[in-house]
């Protein structure tokens, strides 16, 4: 072989020798650009962006594709979380307490409804709620599930108290629309007619028709009542503020009252006229339970749980329990010239409008509050 068969073999060399390492310079500068986009991506941060100005070819091409990569990514992981946050809005708008629990027994998820039916602002562990869980208070249904390859337990619970509470008030209001329907029926023809009769009724005829026209229209009126138990309108809600509505209510007592709003710009939203009904019942009762010398009072706040909250108190005759427990029953009375209707009604109206009427005894201080709370 000659020399200069020799240097030309050796210039090939030297030629693929430098092709080889420029290659191989590029690769690893390649593999170290998608190594650095995976690192970021995977500790979540998306503010890279490799550059395209200023080159050409391959190396352009490269980093227009991991640019582009890098945003599919993003739009994806967008796309999670408002689906992420829907989902939180949904569970968060149910009555029902949802704790989502892995296999170790750490809570993983739950809604506000589940802090609120056991009692406790931060959930971490199932053992912090076990107790509660198993008292019998709750209604519990469990179900399992897979998340990321791992089994978990999803835990739906409600109120068994309110659930029944709920389903009593259906059944009277099925009950008192079919009574109230069929006494209309019978009763009203028998008004018409002895009202026509005593027009030409004359002596005892006279009197026993009209003993037969007032008593039914008494009992016409009876039956309009209670009519009013079943036919509540459909509440229309808008803001309004709590201070000014309780001052008015209060003014058309006559009566002197205690009033402690904070703060002074509390709001609430619900029908302002149906929640006028059930203040003005609640009121009502209060100063028929009291004597002038006795306190009524009216605090309203806004609770840990964002709750609006009014209390309406006097330290008149505590209800004695076995009355306690019957008086959101509908017609249960103990007045003579009660119709049974007032607070079975304020409770319809408050359930109405996402929220309860409860009855608290302080049996120390002899204080009867009756809370309304709007959720």
């Amino acid at each position: 072989m000659t020399s200069e068969s020799i240097l030309v073999c050796l210039l090939i060399l030297a030629i693929a020798v430098f092709g080889y390492v420029r290659l191989y310079k590029r690769y690893q500068r390649n593999i170290k650009k998608v190594t650095f986009m995976f690192d970021s991506i995977d500790s979540h941060d998306y503010s890279f962006k490799f550059p395209t100005d200023g080159l050409s070819g391959n190396d352009r091409l490269l980093n227009i594709s991991l640019n582009r990569i890098k945003q599919i990514l993003l739009n994806n992981r967008d796309e999670a979380l408002e689906r992420e946050k829907y989902y939180e809005l949904i569970i968060n708008s149910v009555d029902t307490g949802i704790l989502i629990v892995n296999q170790k027994g750490n809570i993983l998820q739950h809604n506000k409804a589940a802090n609120k039916l056991l009692g406790v602002d931060i959930l971490t562990h199932i053992d912090q709620v076990k107790g509660k869980l198993e008292s019998g208070s709750l209604a519990k249904r469990e179900t399992t599930s897979v998340l990321k390859e791992k089994k978990v337990r999803i835990i739906a619970i409600s109120d068994i108290n309110n659930e029944l509470s709920n389903q009593e008030i259906d059944s009277w209001i099925k009950l008192i629309r079919v009574l109230t329907h069929e006494i209309m029926n019978t009763i009203t023809p028998i008004t018409s007619l002895s009202e026509t009769l005593l027009k030409n009724a004359k002596g005892e005829q006279k009197a026993g028709l009209d003993v037969i026209n007032k008593t039914g229209k008494e009992l016409i009126s009876f039956v309009e009542n209670y009519r009013k138990f079943t036919h509540i309108p459909t509440p229309q809600p808008t803001l309004f503020y709590v201070k000014p509505f309780i001052e008015r209510m209060v003014s058309l007592t006559g009566r002197a009252i205690d009033i402690d709003i904070k703060p002074n710009d509390l709001m609430v939203y619900a029908d302002e006229a149906l929640i006028a009904h059930v203040v003005t019942n609640v009121l009502k009762n209060a100063i028929q339970a009291t004597t002038q010398d006795q306190q009524i009072r009216i605090e309203a706040f806004s609770n840990e749980k964002d709750a609006v909250v009014i209390d309406i108190s006097n330290n008149g005759e505590l209800i004695p329990d076995d009355i306690a427990q019957h008086i959101f029953i509908p017609f249960f009375t103990t007045k003579k010239e009660g119709s049974g209707v007032g607070l079975s009604l304020s409770r319809q109206i408050m359930r109405l409008s996402n929220g309860y009427i409860i009855l608290k005894q302080d049996k120390e201080q002899s204080i009867v509050t009756f809370e309304l709370v709007f959720n």
